[in-house]
């Protein structure tokens, strides 16, 4: 019995030697490339009668504001979006103190929720008044503003999945419907 402690500890050592663990003989991995710098939004084709997802003047090179617009002459009383994207490439930030969306249409009582995924790639949004109160008329003010930082992981050159897996909109009936939110393109330089 005293010799198997020694056995195990001789058959770890050749295992870690067979697999190149023994020093020299491992390869590295090729580059990621150099870090990014910055990131850039293209909007969606200017189109009034869809939602759409487009750049903030707020934004700086490496802190994005985007703002979710409703079609030309919408009005309701909430909206839920679940916004996901490539947390390596770029996160969710605050949009203003410490929320990760902000918005001015909806007002008290409201529902004003916003969270992350544990995997912090998706943003959920649920905005909203109370059932009862009037509905509102969007105009051109964003329905809800959210933020994204460039990742310190970041490489050059690299498209950022972003899209808007679902959406949803309590108009002027009490019956939400299904919205599909126009989304650009983000990409890391």
């Amino acid at each position: 019995m005293s010799r198997l402690p020694l056995l195990l500890a001789g058959a770890a050592l050749l295992a870690t030697l067979a697999c190149g663990g023994g020093g020299g003989g491992g390869g590295a991995s090729a580059p990621a490339g150099p870090p990014a710098t910055t990131l850039s939004y293209s909007g969606p084709a200017a189109d009034t009668t869809q939602w759409q997802l487009v750049e903030d003047s707020a934004s700086t090179s490496t802190h994005l504001v985007l703002d979710l617009l409703a079609p030309a002459g919408a009005a309701g009383l909430g909206v839920t979006a679940v916004l996901t994207l490539n947390p390596a490439q770029a996160t969710w930030s605050y949009v203003a103190g410490s929320a990760y969306a902000a918005q001015t249409l909806f007002q008290n009582p409201k529902v004003d929720l916003a969270s992350l995924s544990a995997d912090k790639s998706q943003l959920r949004l649920l905005l909203g008044q109370a059932a009862g109160t009037a509905a509102v008329a969007y105009g051109s003010t964003p329905v809800v503003q959210v933020a994204l930082d460039l990742a310190a992981s970041a490489t050059q050159s690299g498209a950022v999945t972003l899209t808007a897996t679902q959406g949803g909109h309590l108009g002027t009936s009490p019956t939400p419907s299904a919205i599909t939110i126009q989304v650009g393109t983000l990409q890391t330089q």
